[in-house]
C-alpha cells in the first residue's frame, strides 16, 4: 500500500487487529502485516484503493506453506492468485474446495500481475513473476512473497 498511515487509518474493518510495517519499499510503497483471523475481503481491497488512490496487494499466508494473493488495481480489476499452488491445492480438497475455481492457471495469473504493476507505476518482469507464480515453498511461502513483490517492481527501499 502506499501510505504514511496505519493500514487501520484507512481501513476500519482492521482496526482490531495487530499491524506493523513489515517492508519499506522504494516509491513510497510500505507492506504491512495485519494479523487477522480472515483474509481482507474485496470490498476492504475496494476501500484500501478508493482511500489510497493506488493498487494494493493482500497475502493471506497459511502456515508458511502457502498465500493467497489478492489485489485490486485503480484501473484494473480485482484478481487472485496463489503461491505455493501444489501445497494449496492440499489445503483446498481437505474441504472438498475446488482449487481452478479459485485460482487461475499461473500463466493467467502472470498477465494479471504484470497488468496491477503497470497500473502501480511499477517496472515488473514477467520471467521472474512467472517463476515465483509456480515455485513451491522450500520450506517456507514468505520469501516467495518477497519475490512476488520484487517481480512486481516492488524493491526494498535502501534505507529499510
Amino acid at each position: 500500500m502506499k501510505s504514511d498511515d496505519r493500514v487501520s487509518a484507512r481501513l476500519p474493518a482492521v482496526a482490531d487487529s495487530d499491524e506493523s510495517i513489515f517492508l519499506e519499499a522504494d516509491e513510497g510503497w510500505r507492506v504491512w502485516t495485519v494479523e487477522r483471523e480472515d483474509p481482507i475481503s474485496e470490498d476492504e481491497l475496494s476501500a484500501l484503493v478508493e482511500r489510497t488512490r493506488a493498487p494494493v496487494l493482500c497475502a493471506y499466508v497459511m502456515d508458511s506453506d502457502c498465500a493467497v494473493i489478492e489485489a485490486l488495481g485503480v484501473r484494473t480489476g480485482f484478481w487472485r492468485t496463489c503461491l505455493g499452488r501444489e501445497a494449496m491445492a492440499a489445503y483446498m480438497a481437505e474441504s472438498d474446495a475446488d482449487f481452478e475455481a479459485w485460482f487461475a492457471p499461473a500463466e493467467q495469473s502472470t498477465r494479471s500481475a504484470l497488468g496491477w504493476a503497470a497500473d502501480a507505476g511499477c517496472d515488473p518482469s514477467e520471467t521472474t513473476l512467472s517463476e515465483v507464480l509456480t515455485a513451491s515453498p522450500a520450506p517456507f511461502v514468505e520469501p516467495i512473497f518477497l519475490d512476488l513483490l520484487k517481480g512486481m517492481g516492488i524493491r526494498p527501499s535502501s534505507h529499510s
